[in-house]
């Protein structure tokens, strides 16, 4: 990477440096949830006029993989541009190495300031941040877009003490009440089929409405603005041949209640509540044998583990500074999206001993070897029985048992299912060893780094932290 190879791509570089000679800014927007399929493609149902100009108006990659189900790891991927091999993070704490690229930027004279929530797993980042107030409320109640946290934003962007070049990393969590089975605040002029099909369009649509406001204070001439994921999000499969029953029960209650002395309310109640769950688990037992494998998962906790691409699909988005306006089909990682950064604010090449590359290649539209994207579910616990590792490429997907390769094996061909509805592992056993070759050559070839210790407190801490947000 940072190697000029052909004139198409010196010529990009040399446009981007004559249009602005200074370093350009960089704010970064990572949406805690934000699956690809919401924000474009013929999936989506959410209404996102402010995403839809930024794709327009820039880069947009079709296909960025992030490399883990869960924040944690998928931040230490993304900082660090190297995939998170084993349980290289423990208890859900971010670990950033010495080589991050918030370390890199600052070295090259950028200012660091940030918004994030305010956990004990993200304090490494906010110790980088030049603004003090970084942190935002993340429980009881969360602080969203909706209440405050835009304001927040627009402060730190038009402070009198912001220092060029700089680079702002803000961490939005409105789509994290979703599950814990609860509405994002604001949603309520958002609740209808015109900002989406689901609770989690309808959210998706909230929070563009707001970056319209924050954007609107960012100078994109001089600006480079990031939007992505860490991870992406389950949308619960609405079955109203499994649900219209309950409303009748309801119905059937409050009748009772009216016309049934109260004395007799505590037994009437308890027939009613045992019928109804009889009947919901004899419609959900039905439902689910009309139900594809997709539908299926959709109906799953979303702290289940899973490598399926609807917890790893995620938009990635480079726009501002007069990027040309173009789509990326090729598939990319959540590893290539700093050295990419870099390779546009016009940076020397980075360290080569990083699993990611810069895109600039591919803007300049020259097409770049793939290379298999690593995949690791994120560990609850140590150790997990959940545990899976994996690889995908733009045709295959393939995971495992973290600690034993003949354990739990997935395998689906990817442009033939898109959904991952059809296990085809046990059909295609040569493939399966091809894809485990290739896990296992990608595993032994990195140094797995050391599991950070940490206090028995902060442990307890960051285990109450994460109840709170509906993973444990």
């Amino acid at each position: 990477m940072g190697v000029y190879c052909n004139d198409s791509e010196t010529m990009f570089k040399m446009e981007l440096t004559e249009k602005s000679p200074l370093k350009k800014n960089v704010v970064f927007f990572l949406i805690d949830g934000l699956r690809a399929d919401q924000c474009h493609g013929e999936n989506k149902s959410s209404k996102t006029p402010n995403i839809d100009l930024l794709i327009k108006n820039g880069i947009y990659c079709k296909h960025a993989i992030s490399s883990a189900d869960g924040t944690i790891i998928s931040l230490n991927t993304t900082f660090s541009s190297k995939f998170q091999f084993g349980n290289a993070v423990r208890y859900q704490k971010l670990v950033l190495d010495k080589n991050n690229f918030l370390e890199i930027l600052k070295k090259h004279g950028y200012h660091m300031y940030g918004a994030i929530p305010n956990m004990t797993s993200f304090k490494p980042l906010g110790e980088y941040f030049e603004n003090e107030n970084n942190g935002y409320e993340f429980s009881s109640p969360l602080e969203t877009l909706s209440t405050g946290l835009t304001e927040r934003i627009i402060q730190i962007l038009e402070s009198k003490e912001l220092l060029e070049p700089y680079f702002c990393y803000f961490h939005l969590f409105d789509l994290h009440p979703l599950r814990e089975g609860k509405k994002s605040i604001g949603i309520e002029k958002f609740e209808n089929e015109e900002f989406g099909s689901s609770t989690y369009a309808r959210t998706v649509s909230l929070i563009d409405y707001w970056l319209g406001k924050i954007l609107a204070k960012i100078d994109t001439e001089k600006t480079l603005v990031v939007i992505t994921g860490d991870h992406g999000e389950r949308i619960p499969y609405e079955d109203k041949g499994y649900s219209d029953f309950q409303p009748r029960f309801d119905s059937a209650t409050k009748l009772g209640r009216k016309h049934i002395p109260k004395s007799a309310h505590n037994l009437g109640g308890k027939f009613f509540g045992k019928a109804k769950n009889t009947v919901g688990k004899i419609k959900l037992s039905y439902s689910n044998t009309k139900l594809t494998p997709y539908e299926k998962r959709s109906r799953d906790p979303y702290f289940t583990l899973s490598l399926f691409d609807e917890l790893i699909h995620v938009p990635l988005i480079f726009s501002g500074i007069k990027l040309p306006g173009m789509i990326i089909s090729q598939q990319v990682s959540s590893t290539d999206i700093f050295p990419t950064i870099c390779d546009i604010v016009g940076l020397p090449p980075i360290n080569p001993k990083i699993h990611g590359s810069s895109l600039v290649p591919l803007i300049s539209k020259n097409l770049q070897k793939e290379h298999p994207i690593y995949l690791h579910t994120m560990p609850y616990e140590e150790p997990s029985s959940l545990d899976r590792v994996g690889l995908r490429t733009s045709k295959y997907k393939y995971f495992r048992k973290s600690r034993d390769s003949k354990k739990n094996v997935n395998l689906y061909d990817l442009k033939k299912d898109p959904y991952e509805n059809r296990n085809i592992a046990k059909d295609h056993p040569l493939l399966v060893e091809e894809m485990e070759k290739i896990l296992s050559e990608l595993i032994s070839s990195s140094k797995e780094p050391e599991l950070e210790e940490i206090s028995k407190v902060e442990e307890e801490e960051i285990a109450k932290e994460l109840k709170k947000l509906g993973y444990m």
